[in-house]
């Protein structure tokens, strides 16, 4: 179901916006100061990357290489009732919102690495779906009880990316960072 389309006049390389039929799906495109209609939540473009905003849980974003601001942060309020090490792997500990992802990232690689991190008052961890379709969990790799996953050698794709509850199943505030240089 369409809430609201707008015209808007863009000049960049991709657009991302989240797709109202599987929330945290990324649509991408090339435009060059194309008018287009589209379905937008918020949209920002300029230096190689555009990225839809929301209100946090279910966002899509594209970041390329060299991104800036370094790092990119989403604020997040979870709500954390599936149990990682039941649904996706014994290796994966905490307790994730849902099936789909909090935040999914379309990455286009270049030289750099690509640094998943989250920052809480509680213990918190990381579940990622990497376009290989490999599945990368982390629990207190990061500064103090923070997750941290980094991808020395990122290849393009989609990153889906859950943030977990370590405790238990509840509700947590959560700052998930992006960053090629430094982790949380």
């Amino acid at each position: 179901m369409i809430s609201e389309t707008k015209h808007v006049q863009l000049t960049g390389e991709a657009m991302v916006f989240r797709d109202t039929a599987r929330a945290g799906a990324i649509l991408m495109g090339l435009w060059h100061s194309a008018q287009i209609a589209v379905t937008v939540l918020a949209v920002t473009a300029g230096s190689g990357e555009a990225w839809g905003e929301g209100d946090g849980s279910g966002d899509s974003l594209y970041l390329s290489a060299g991104f800036t601001p370094d790092p990119k942060t989403i604020d997040l309020q979870l709500d954390g009732r599936i149990d990682a090490a039941i649904e996706v792997s014994e290796a994966c500990h905490g307790f994730i919102s849902g099936e789909e992802p909090d935040v999914s990232v379309y990455y286009n690689a270049g030289p750099f690495p690509l640094i998943l991190s989250a920052d809480s008052d509680e213990d918190m961890t990381l579940v990622v779906n990497a376009p290989d379709g490999q599945w990368y969990c982390d629990d207190d790799s990061g500064s103090g009880l923070n997750p941290s996953i980094r991808f020395g050698e990122p290849v393009s794709g989609n990153y889906e990316i859950w943030v977990g509850r370590y405790l238990g199943p509840g509700p947590a505030t959560v700052r998930l960072s992006i960053s090629e240089l430094y982790s949380e």
